[in-house]
């Protein structure tokens, strides 16, 4: 996942320096811009989706609050959770169909985050506010709620040298139409291959 960001901005970047090279008059440097040109063309471009992969999706979430730590000490109401209080909650997401996606029990660690801050989705960060510690909720997120509607023009172009595609299968990753790949955020989708 890592090697695949780092082998995007490598490629941005020597994209990036190859046009500067094509400005220059420079016998040595046009020799190498060709060589670098001959490469390129024999790589591939792919066009991923950009999209969360979660966009689009109704989510479920189970939500406990276990902890809140007021942000000021005259905040209106001290044993419930407002905007701006540091909470930590247990959680277990779920498609509609009850697969489960996520869940905080699952690896014995609560879910710190500051409520009103942006740091959640805007259902989650509205669903935890006015619960107290101990007090159990389930909520049902619209894509609205959640990542967003999945937005078909959200897609990249981007070129891979034969090293990016070696490295990439060496790996394990096939660089076909509709094949995903791990990125930190989830996975994205690889919509064409040119």
């Amino acid at each position: 996942m890592k090697k695949f960001f780092l082998l995007l901005f490598i490629t941005l970047i020597a994209t990036s320096c190859n046009n500067n090279l094509n400005n220059k008059q420079n016998t040595n440097l046009q020799t190498n811009q060709n060589i670098m040109n001959t490469q390129e063309n024999t790589g591939m471009t792919v066009v991923i989706d950009t999209n969360h992969p979660m966009a689009g999706k109704t989510l479920n979430f189970d939500i406990e609050v276990v902890k809140i730590t007021k942000k000021w000490e005259w905040n209106t109401k001290k044993d419930v959770v407002e905007n701006w209080d540091s909470i930590e909650v247990n959680y277990r997401g779920t498609f509609p169909d009850w697969t489960q996606f996520d869940s905080s029990y699952d690896r014995w660690q609560t879910l710190p985050f500051t409520v009103g801050a942006g740091q959640m989705i805007p259902g989650f960060d509205k669903a935890v506010v006015w619960m107290k510690v101990g007090e159990k909720k389930s909520v049902t997120l619209k894509p609205e709620e959640a990542y967003g509607e999945r937005d078909p023009n959200k897609k990249q172009e981007i070129h891979l040298s034969p090293a990016d595609i070696k490295n990439l299968e060496n790996a394990w990753y096939e660089i076909k139409a509709w094949e995903k790949l791990p990125t930190m955020m989830g996975e994205v989708e690889i919509l064409e291959v040119k």
